[in-house]
């Protein structure tokens, strides 16, 4: 199964799965002010004002 790459860091060349995603943020190598669009959204957001702000403070648990 393919996975759906939406998501573009700025920063960062191509795109990302909500998987790889998590996995930088999980990893550090993405902090709270990287920002992320895809191509629906007409801006970029910080990770820290996004859904994903849950990873950047988890530890070891899972949704």
């Amino acid at each position: 199964m393919k996975k759906n790459k939406i998501w573009r860091i700025k920063g960062f060349e191509g795109t990302f799965s909500d998987e790889e995603l998590i996995e930088l943020i999980r990893s550090g190598e993405l902090k709270g002010d990287y920002a992320i669009t895809t191509r629906e959204m007409k801006r970029w957001v910080r990770l820290k004002d996004s859904i994903y702000q849950y990873y950047l403070e988890a530890k070891d648990e899972t949704i």
